[in-house]
């Protein structure tokens, strides 16, 4: 095992918070914990409504969406009447509202009543932000139980102007895309569990995927995304937004276990027909002793066999002339540009086995104020070894193919006959690639480890400090370069070690919601401190059954570090009844340095970024209005930076050389109460300079990019939510939420760049349609709660079709590589049932993609999915 910074434990004033938890509680327990719940910006001065969903926009924090149960917190900090916002699951909010649904029931005092099944131990109240300014929507551990979530992140896809690319349930590459930046935008999004960053900054594009799978989905009491970059606690890398997601801590012993089994039929290109299937496993443990301290431990298993996600397509020009060996098998098809294809095979079904082992140790320092310890380690495989070949010679045989074409057509070359095609498909000639049909495996063992102190230090000011550490123990991805079956196959391949990728982020926040003595101003400042470590080897493999490495490949190796020192302060100063006004600032000193790419050093780097922000509120009634402004800087993250990547089908060239985003930021919301719920209309505006993008030069056989700054791009939009519970004292909870957006260049280079057939197709990116950026996007989601034991959801997700293709000339829907339209329905129902020995359980059924909606992106999504789910807790 590698070594591990011993300084870590040396850091016992350091931070995570519990999350919320359920089942009764000790009164002092309670009592403790909620002062601490409200940091500098809360503007906790205004008490919150106890019949409406938590917002984190403004004083009152309103449930963003998709929240079942929310209790509110007075000026004193103490919970008010009504249903909690913590996922509790149905009974005592139906004892309330199902018997007459009287309106005075909700103002009864809460008391603390059996469940017929709780997965979980709550507070009894939703932690409060610091970033109010900016618009916030919430999920809750009720919510999520209602959906089809296996994973962390399918906990998010309802939630408003947010997608994420989840190709197959433990998809490693389910990238985040938030607002206006794009899934491949990576760097854009921050993701946090209890303080510990799970975003992946060591990678970008396709495979910088925050760490979802370092937390299991039944650990999660709620998740909160926070929209765009105005709170001063947050880097440039908010500007898409920041996902908060608290887990929860033990109150008592506790036992839970869950096993679900999830199948899926898939077909759409005939000989990819196939079943896939998949199964989960989840188990913790949870106490606490002497009052004092505190204990979780967990298990997360999870294997799943996915539908084939690429195909093999020759889409560099199709010629009917005489030549080429006959195949039969092949399907015709257009790409995404309308050249004339043919696909001719799949990668077959990729194969992923993810063991989560993970530990929470909790101590009260005193009464106010709590230390954590959080360790999680991983070991994920993924393997991708039967690719599908779809052509046959004359004599029944499978035909392999021959090396990628040395020239493009009409070029000079010498061999031109070769050029046209190794293979002839009723007279049609085109290319099979040989090295197409080779297998893959990835192998990753990672360690996360955190350190945490939360709380109030003095009557007057509250602490929130948090020391991590992630450290991949082991990373190798190796790909073959010939399939087992070719008759040709030497066993020779390539491997890529990830062999030191490491982070270290330190967190201070020091807050006072009430300033030296006066109730009308608050008060937030910290620092912050994080460092990035790349290592990367590209190696030949003499055999790739045995992983045996050979020399080591030129212009494949990389290393570099990236570093950042910041300063934030930030305040709210409440000037008129009903009238706010928080002013914050960031100061950021970067570095980048040790820079290697592909053998060839860089110079070292350092730069410095100021980054205002303003807020302005005003709250009449049931009304909220509020501006916010925020100015943000994005540095180059290290693997833009440093890191070329190459496969048999792609290269990827970093650039040392690249600018930080320099962005501005508005949004503006008009929000009203509703019972037990809101409506809420944001307009939003971002203009970025020197954006990053990875740019296409070479499309084809070989696809060819890089990374480089966008003169400026800009994103104007309109987001509409609807939130509501027990509708007209009805049995239906629903939400809805839309969004139109419009994401394009405004000053853009010439690109150079050629196509599939070889063709140079400069263009000038201005004007242009930002890739993976849909115009519409809308979710809704809807239970009717049959009994207090029985509960039916019905859920919708749209996304309108975008571009692939910078230059936007990707103009064909629905087929290989499109970022196609899709209109997926989810159904779920559950039974909660309760034995007489106390023993609680929970039984459900669900079906994702209800509508069996044919959808891509790029790669092809899901189809119909059947869900089965077992749960029981002690």
């Amino acid at each position: 095992m590698k070594r591990i910074p011993f300084a870590l434990v040396g850091l016992l004033c350091v931070p995570s918070a519990w999350a919320m938890q359920e089942i009764e509680q000790p009164k002092q327990f309670s009592q403790k914990r909620i002062p601490v719940r409200l940091p500098a910006t809360s503007l906790s001065m205004n008490p919150a409504q106890s019949d409406t969903p938590v917002s984190s926009m403004g004083s009152e924090t309103r449930s963003g969406m998709l929240v079942a149960e929310a209790t509110a917190v007075t000026t004193s900090g103490q919970p008010q009447t009504g249903e909690t916002g913590t996922g509790k699951p149905d009974k005592d909010r139906e004892d309330k509202e199902n018997k007459g649904g009287k309106e005075k029931k909700d103002d009864i005092p809460a008391v603390q009543k059996e469940t017929v099944f709780k997965e979980m131990v709550v507070t009894g109240e939703t932690e409060r932000d610091t970033h109010f300014t900016s618009p916030s929507t919430r999920v809750t551990r009720a919510q999520i139980e209602r959906q089809n979530a296996q994973t962390t992140e399918e906990v998010l896809k309802y939630m408003p102007s947010l997608q994420i690319r989840q190709r197959y349930v433990g998809d490693p590459n389910g990238v985040l895309g938030i607002r206006g930046a794009d899934m491949f935008s990576t760097a854009r999004n921050m993701v946090y569990a209890d303080g510990l960053p799970l975003h992946n900054f060591l990678q970008a594009t396709f495979n910088g995927a925050p760490r979802w799978s370092l937390v299991g989905p039944n650990e999660i009491d709620s998740v909160d995304v926070v929209y765009g970059p105005f709170s001063a606690e947050y880097s440039g890398n908010s500007i898409g937004g920041v996902v908060n997601i608290k887990t929860r801590m033990p109150h008592k012993q506790e036992f839970y276990v869950e096993s679900s089994l999830f199948i899926q039929p898939f077909k759409i290109y005939g000989p990819d027909k196939g079943t896939f299937i998949g199964d989960r496993q989840y188990v913790s443990y949870g106490n606490r002793i002497q009052d004092k301290f505190t204990v979780f431990l967990a298990y997360n298993r999870l294997e799943a066999q996915s539908h084939p996600q690429s195909y093999f397509i020759d889409n560099t020009g199709l010629f009917d002339v005489p030549g080429g060996t006959p195949v039969s098998g092949g399907i015709r098809t257009p790409d995404t540009r309308g050249t004339p294809s043919v696909i001719y095979g799949d990668t077959g079904p990729e194969k992923v086995n993810t063991h989560l082992f993970k530990g929470k140790f909790g101590y009260d320092i005193t009464s106010n104020l709590q230390a954590l310890f959080t360790v999680a380690y991983e070991d994920r495989t993924r393997h991708q070894n039967r690719p599908r070949n779809y052509l046959r010679d004359g004599s029944g045989n499978l035909f392999w193919g021959g090396p990628a074409p040395t020239c493009a057509p009409g070029a000079p070359c010498a061999n031109p006959e070769n050029a046209l095609g190794n293979a002839s498909l009723d007279g049609t000639r085109f290319d099979v690639m040989q090295r197409g049909f080779g297998g893959s495996q990835d192998k990753r063992e990672t360690l996360n480890l955190g350190l945490s102190l939360r709380g109030a230090l003095t009557p007057d000011w509250n602490i929130d400090t948090t020391m991590s550490y992630f450290d991949v123990l082991k990373d190798i991805r190796a790909s073959a370069f010939f399939n087992q079956g070719d008759p040709a196959n030497s066993g020779t391949g390539q491997l890529q070690d990830f062999r030191r990728f490491s982070w270290l982020n330190y967190d201070l926040k020091l807050s006072a919601p009430v300033l030296l003595g006066n109730d009308k101003v608050s008060f937030l400042a910290g620092y912050h401190f994080d460092q990035y470590n790349l290592s990367f080897r590209q190696y030949s493999l003499t055999d790739y059954s045995t992983l045996t490495r050979g020399a080591l490949q030129a212009n494949r190796n990389n290393d570099g570090q990236t570093s950042m020192h910041a300063m934030f302060a930030q305040s709210t100063f409440r000037f008129l009844p009903q009238w706010d006004v928080t002013a914050g600032v960031r100061q950021e000193w970067w570095a980048a340095t040790k820079g290697v790419v592909g053998n060839l050093e860089v110079p070292d780097r350092s730069l410095a970024a100021t980054s205002p922000k303003v807020s302005v509120g005003y709250e009449p009634g049931q009304w909220k209005y509020r501006y916010s402004f925020g100015r943000a800087h994005r540095f180059p993250v290290i693997a833009e930076l440093y890191q070329s990547l190459s496969t048999p089908t792609s290269i990827l060239t970093a650039n040392a050389m690249l600018k930080p985003e320099n962005g501005v930021h508005h949004n503006f919301m008009v929000e009203y109460g509703l019972p037990k719920g809101y409506i809420r209309v944001n307009a939003f505006r971002d203009d970025i300079k020197d954006a990053i993008q990875q740019v296409n030069t070479v499309s084809g056989v070989v696809i060819t990019s890089g990374f480089q700054n966008i003169g400026q791009v800009s994103t104007t939009g309109v987001e509409l939510i609807y939130d509501q519970r027990r509708i007209l004292g009805s049995k239906l909870d629903f939400m809805f939420n839309g969004t139109w957006m419009n994401a394009k260049v405004e000053k853009g280079p010439v690109v150079d760049f050629t196509t599939s057939t070889g063709v140079p197709a400069d263009y000038n990116l201005t004007g242009k349609q930002i890739i993976r950026l849909p115009h519409w996007r809308a979710n809704f989601f809807g239970t009717y709660h049959m009994t207090e034991a029985w509960d039916i959801s019905l859920s919708g997700r749209y996304t309108s079709d975008s571009f692939n293709d910078p230059d936007n000339g990707d103009h064909v829907n629905n087929v290989f590589g499109s970022q196609s339209d899709f209109f997926f329905m989810d159904f779920k129902t559950s039974y909660r049932y309760k034995f007489q020995n106390g023993l609680k359980s929970r039984f459900s059924f669900g079906i994702s993609n209800l509508n069996n909606d044919k959808a891509w992106v790029f790669h092809p999504y899901p189809q119909r999915t059947y869900l089965v789910e077992a749960a029981f807790s002690y």
